[in-house]
């Protein structure tokens, strides 16, 4: 029985034919976007939100804007250590965040610039595979349209986990997204996760003003790292005065944050109760391949949910590869951009 998806597909008019079809504008895709476009082939990038992905919009750089802003507060609060008499002075969160938002906007009017330039398409939308290498776009502007590439790659990236913790999500809690928003400053922050999303903004939070609790599971924060690097951060973050609970796992959580949460916890067998007025989640990521039609398209998947790829990037279907924290690459932007010269490579024929 022909399945809904090729149904349509065969139904509906041929679909825009495309040299390059790219779902999801990360790094990696968006170098993509501009090469292949700047060669003379006819590419689209297909993006829900965010131009150029994570990295300029709510990831990398938002982030070191918001810390930035941070160090400054921290230089004022020790400013007598400076020789400059100290005053008092409070923190506007509204005025933090503006700033961040000018510059988020500044890169997507240049990364929108030199798609211009290029001649790469950017389509904000929501992509689907109805077939191989085809693909639907639901248009923000209300219309349909369909694609289909000589070539696919898929750069749909992460996003943050969230764990069947009783009360969890009911909770509404932060994750990195809706950090880098606030508009006001947490008076108790409590943060899940202890590796560079959650120690970086817990740290942030604290120089701004904020009583902060960073909880672990494990035994060191970012404990894939060396024992010296975990020790010197866990000495710094104590000296800065922010609570560290390590071995210690949720059980449940009650309130909303925002207002007031309540998280009970067990560490190394002792159940306590923690309230805070925010809960920030920062405890991995999940990659995005749910509901955006891989099965039609033949793309296989890794057990944990990432698109399953050989060491040249190349999904289960010929033609079809995958870059960035999608693809299980490590998750960092120069990572990206790595697993964008492997596809380069690959499609010039060259072996790497």
């Amino acid at each position: 029985m022909q399945n809904t998806a090729s149904a349509r597909l065969s139904r509906d008019t041929n679909p825009e034919e495309y040299d390059l079809v790219i779902l999801g504008s990360g790094t990696g895709g968006t170098i993509a976007a501009w090469t292949f476009a700047g060669q003379g082939q006819r590419v689209a990038v297909i993006e829900r939100k965010y131009v150029g992905g994570s990295c300029p919009n709510i990831a990398c750089l938002p982030s070191k804007n918001i810390i930035h802003s941070a160090r400054v507060a921290s230089y004022v609060r020790r400013s007598a250590e400076f020789g400059i008499p100290k005053r008092d002075f409070a923190i506007d969160m509204s005025a933090v965040r503006d700033r961040k938002r000018r510059m988020v906007s500044s890169w997507n009017e240049a990364y929108l610039g030199n798609y211009k330039n290029s001649g790469a398409e950017f389509i904000v939308g929501s992509g689907r595979f109805i077939g191989p290498k085809t693909l639907e776009v639901a248009v923000h502007d209300g219309t349909t349209r369909q694609l289909r590439g000589a070539r696919v790659i898929i750069n749909t990236g992460t996003r943050a986990a969230l764990e069947p913790v009783p009360g969890l999500a009911e909770a509404q809690p932060l994750t990195h997204i809706e950090a880098l928003e606030l508009d006001e400053l947490p008076e108790h922050l409590l943060v899940v996760g202890g590796g560079y999303i959650g120690l970086e903004l817990s740290q942030a939070m604290r120089r701004f003003g904020s009583r902060v609790t960073v909880i672990d599971r494990n035994s060191r924060f970012i404990h894939r790292e060396d024992d010296d690097v975990t020790d010197a951060l866990r000495s710094l973050f104590e000296d800065e005065g922010i609570e560290l609970l390590l071995n210690t796992r949720l059980k449940r959580v009650s309130g909303k944050s925002g207002d007031s949460v309540k998280i009970v916890l067990e560490q190394n067998g002792t159940e306590k109760t923690l309230t805070g007025t925010h809960i920030l989640v920062a405890a991995g990521r999940v990659p995005n391949t749910k509901d955006i039609g891989l099965d039609v398209a033949g793309v296989k998947l890794t057990d944990d949910g990432y698109v399953q790829v050989n060491e040249r990037l190349e999904t289960t279907v010929p033609g079809v590869w995958a870059v960035g924290d999608v693809a299980g690459s490590p998750k960092f932007t120069h990572m990206s951009v790595d697993d964008f010269r492997v596809v380069l490579a690959n499609i010039a024929g060259v072996k790497v």
